[in-house]
């Protein structure tokens, strides 16, 4: 990041924000238990054409968990948001959201339109993400249970997170059971997935979860009046591609863009494509000018 800094939010947690590149302003939003991993080929490609805001949500990466244990919704996130784009100056941005992200931009849309130019959501869901994660409702089912046994013995399973998490065993868990496509993923753009989630408060963690639980922001979908970009993952074990076709039927004019192959981290098997679908809409939508390929010299 070229400039990095803290916004103190209305319950006095500290959020951190970086910006990097130039122009108008696009803002990524992570998914749970990230703190950018899923970016850099994106931010790469755009940095000269954007100013690229990244931002940890309350509980990740370098910002602080909630100083209100309960401050763990959706909404609390986008009233961080609202308060890192003020902290910019950004009256317009381009809001981008992966996985959890999602609900997030959604969300945002919802409290402050006016402020919104596009959304491009990838890899998410619209709604109540643990009824659907690997097409049952198991997890949401489990919850009651994984937050008693954190109860239990909350230094104890937090210790074996932090230490079984982060290693590459996990990793390979991941390919063999069809999470992420191993032919196309690099193991090295995955890892740090693992070691930040390893580090991650757990009753936070799951605090958000049973936020996420009761969340769904469908009643926004219709009132979306903004250009949209769906990208789904065709394999997506997480967030299941029919969300995405729902989401693209229920936003008029939306584009929906599959990713062949791709599971929930589509962005990194497949950064060109992806980046490549973000482009052509950004240009459709006059979000960027053509860009102006490379005169090749004869040899």
């Amino acid at each position: 990041m070229q400039e990095s800094h803290f916004h103190i939010a209305e319950d006095g947690t500290r959020i951190w924000y970086g910006t990097v590149g130039r122009g108008p302003a696009m803002v990524l939003c992570d998914g749970l238990a990230c703190d950018g991993f899923i970016w850099p080929y994106l931010i790469d490609d755009f940095c000269d054409d954007f100013t690229m805001v990244r931002w940890h949500y309350r509980g990740h990466g370098v910002s602080e968990n909630p100083k209100v244990a309960k401050n763990t919704s959706v909404i609390d996130f986008c009233r961080d948001l609202h308060g890192v784009l003020e902290a910019l100056g950004l009256e317009e941005v381009v809001l981008v959201g992966h996985s959890m992200g999602v609900q997030v931009i959604l969300q945002y849309y919802d409290l402050y339109p006016d402020q919104v130019r596009a959304l491009i959501p990838l890899c998410g869901s619209y709604k109540y993400p643990l009824d659907t994660f690997h097409n049952t409702d198991h997890l949401r089912r489990a919850l009651p249970y994984l937050n008693r046994a954190l109860n239990l013995a909350p230094e104890a399973i937090q210790t074996v997170w932090k230490t079984l998490l982060p290693s590459k065993l996990w990793y390979s868990v991941a390919v063999r059971s069809a999470e992420v496509n191993g032919r196309l993923l690099r193991q090295k753009d995955f890892l740090p997935y693992l070691e930040h989630a390893s580090h991650m408060d757990l009753t936070v963690f799951l605090r958000i979860i049973g936020s996420l639980a009761t969340h769904s922001a469908e009643h926004v979908l219709p009132k979306i009046a903004v250009p949209t970009l769906i990208v789904a993952g065709e394999h997506d074990t997480f967030t299941p591609m029919f969300r995405s076709v729902e989401m693209a039927e229920l936003i008029e004019a939306s584009e929906l863009v599959i990713v062949p192959s791709g599971t929930h981290v589509a962005p990194l098997e497949l950064p060109d494509l992806v980046n490549a679908a973000i482009e052509k809409f950004l240009v459709q939508h006059a979000l960027l000018p053509p860009r102006v390929p490379l005169a090749i010299e004869s040899i």
